[in-house]
């Protein structure tokens, strides 16, 4: 019998497969849709697929979006402000013993920077959306802006979150954009005894630095060590990054070229040990919502000035792991049903 990973009402839970089950998790899903959808206008996206956006067809039945769903992709999610809507980040290192058994030891190291582009590559940062700027350029945030230039600048953390094989976790902050030690408000779920304080950088960032990644930061990359867990023989480092199908695809409208002047110039870029891969940000070209419904008569708004990488299928968002058991390791987002992009989760795992 397999094991399924749902999200219920925020909550990662890994429970076995039954009709009764999926009765109580529709219940619950119909339930906190209704409930949100109250609050929220509907659950709003953006840079949906325009054939396949997903949401709540004609008697309340789930329909899922082509990729991509990501939990930085609703205008209104940043900042406290939005209790117990910040993203999650979830980690299921395999199965039960002679299902989907990991052998494997996982260490993960997680490459971060600024999530938003707001459109004018100035040296200030300004979020549109809460009134808040940040000024980059002043030489407090040296690892975050250089050389001028707002985004791509990625730190690495320094202490991996570590799981031995069996070992799931769900890790966000009920207030934090970015889950990290000596959070406002912490949420960190295991099984197995595996707890964590979030993303750990060590005191290598500057003070202004680790309050901007709090409130705006966001995992790009993951570079996974992997070790056999009986004999601690090293197999091999994955370095892996999200498919993002609407984007080589063109099918989300307004996925635009970050460049260093508005309206022209030269495409920034990211450059990364591993490669330099063109930037691209979601926005309808205004400081403005957009207004977007997926569950019919609502509506919501969008235009989240999510940054990405595009990294043209240079780095994948799977691998194949090649030691004493083949297994794949993946980098995906875990869509929650009904809420969808609202609920969604950033996920490495194993299987």
């Amino acid at each position: 019998m397999k094991k399924i990973l749902f999200f219920l009402g925020g909550v990662v839970a890994l429970t076995a497969c039954s009709e009764d089950v999926y009765q109580e998790i529709d219940e619950q899903n119909e339930q906190l849709a209704n409930e949100q959808n109250a609050n929220n206008g509907g659950m709003q996206t953006n840079s949906f697929d325009d054939s396949n956006p997903g949401g709540l067809g004609s008697g309340g039945f789930s329909n899922f979006a082509t990729n991509y769903f990501s939990p930085w992709d609703i205008w209104y999610n940043r900042g406290a402000d939005h209790y117990e809507l910040q993203p999650s980040y979830a980690f299921s290192n395999g199965g039960a013993v002679g299902e989907n058994y990991s052998p494997y030891r996982l260490e993960v190291f997680a490459w971060i920077g600024l999530a938003y582009f707001d459109g004018d590559n100035d040296g200030t940062f300004n979020d549109f959306n809460s009134g808040n700027s940040f000024v980059l350029n002043t030489g407090n945030y040296p690892n975050l802006y250089q050389p001028n230039q707002e985004v791509g600048n990625l730190v690495r953390t320094t202490n991996p979150l570590i799981f031995q094989p069996l070992q799931d976790a769900r890790i966000e902050d009920l207030q934090d954009h970015l889950p990290m030690p000596g959070g406002t408000d912490p949420r960190y779920t295991g099984m197995f005894g595996f707890w964590a304080t979030g993303f750990d950088f060590a005191g290598t960032l500057q003070p202004q630095e680790e309050l901007l990644l709090r409130d705006y930061g966001k995992v790009f990359f993951y570079e996974v060590e992997v070790f056999e867990a009986a004999t601690n023989a090293f197999v091999g480092t994955y370095i892996l990054h999200p498919e993002i199908k609407t984007l080589p695809a063109g099918k989300a409208k307004n996925w635009h070229p970050v460049m260093n002047t508005p309206g022209g110039g030269i495409q920034l870029q990211g450059n990364l040990p591993f490669g330099s891969f063109n930037l691209h940000y979601y926005t309808n070209g205004t400081s403005n919502p957009t207004t977007y419904s997926n569950i019919g008569s609502g509506s919501g708004n969008c235009n989240s000035f999510e940054l990405v990488f595009d990294t043209a299928g240079i780095i994948k968002h799977q691998h194949t792991l090649t030691g004493s058991i083949p297994k794949t390791l993946t980098m995906d987002f875990l869509q929650h049903t009904p809420t969808f992009w609202q609920r969604s989760a950033l996920i490495l795992m194993v299987n």
